[in-house]
């Protein structure tokens, strides 16, 4: 059994594919396949089902990958802590959602960073709030940005950057957009475009309007406000992401008005690689220094 083969076997569970594993990898996926073929011969078990669309983790899978994500975050400390003692940065930063932060576009903060610290491999994961939390939680990811309360969360330990206001958005001829501002009830009988399920910003939907009625659901930000825009449904997003689309949509404040903590959160009790520290850092500085 080789380390690279439980590192091959956790990427192609995280992405139920081999050809989206081998991608991340940057490996050929006939070498991937390989590999976890012959990890899976060693142990006597099929580990994953592969099926005509997608990989499934069998139960003996989900047995072996937990031990193995264990392993893993162990054996990635080793190197961490060792950098710590020499003061070094370097290594990888896995960072998980990259939602707007106010005026501060995330891609920015992380090519500033990446420009200050070129030993640092820095990959982004985009997905729902709630499932990357969970990544962060077993070890897969180091932070994540996301409109979440860090002080609601469980074995999470964060810092909450800023406030981003909520925001009704609606077609420009939509009766909604002939008020100055909306009042909450006024969600509850309008169809509504929501995030997919996990998404902070669906939550804070479905809080205002918990009966409503979902006619479209999207993850992606264009999708939404081109629903939204062609009379489809209403929906909220942050004011920071929709205020340069006034031309296409109606813009409404929420009576009352309604915000989401934007925060940087790590695991609990757990210390920092020297990567994942000079990213906290740069960040924090950063938003300060633009107030």
């Amino acid at each position: 059994m080789e380390l690279r083969q439980l590192r091959y076997l956790d990427a192609v569970a995280r992405r139920r594919s081999f050809t989206r594993a081998a991608q991340d990898l940057h490996i050929a996926q006939s070498a991937l396949s390989q590999q976890v073929g012959r990890l899976e011969r060693e142990l006597g078990v099929e580990l994953l089902r592969r099926t005509t669309r997608r990989v499934e983790v069998t139960e003996a899978g989900e047995i072996v990958l937990a031990r193995t994500r264990r392993a893993l975050t162990e054996v990635d400390a080793v190197r961490a802590d060792v950098d710590a003692l020499l003061g070094l940065v370097r290594g990888t930063l896995r960072l998980g959602g990259v939602p707007p932060i106010g005026r501060t576009h995330p891609a920015a903060l992380i090519a500033e960073f990446t420009a200050a610290h070129p030993g640092v491999a820095v990959t982004v994961h985009e997905g729902v709030a709630f499932a990357l939390l969970d990544q962060l939680r077993d070890g897969s990811l180091d932070l994540v940005i996301a409109l979440v309360d860090p002080d609601s969360i469980d074995e999470l330990d964060g810092v909450r950057l800023l406030d981003e206001e909520l925001v009704v958005i609606t077609a420009l001829d939509h009766p909604l957009a002939r008020t100055r501002r909306v009042r909450a009830d006024r969600l509850a009988d309008q169809p509504l475009v929501a995030y997919g399920a996990g998404s902070a910003l669906r939550e804070a939907l479905l809080a205002l309007a918990p009966d409503g009625r979902i006619i479209a659901e999207t993850n992606d930000q264009v999708t939404v406000r081109e629903l939204v825009a062609r009379g489809l449904g209403v929906s909220l997003m942050p004011n920071s992401v929709v205020a340069s689309h006034r031309d296409s949509l109606a813009i409404r404040p929420l009576s009352p008005r309604q915000v989401l903590p934007v925060s940087l959160v790590w695991r609990a009790a757990e210390r920092a690689t020297p990567a994942a520290q000079a990213f906290r850092e740069h960040v924090l500085s950063t938003l300060a220094a633009r107030r």
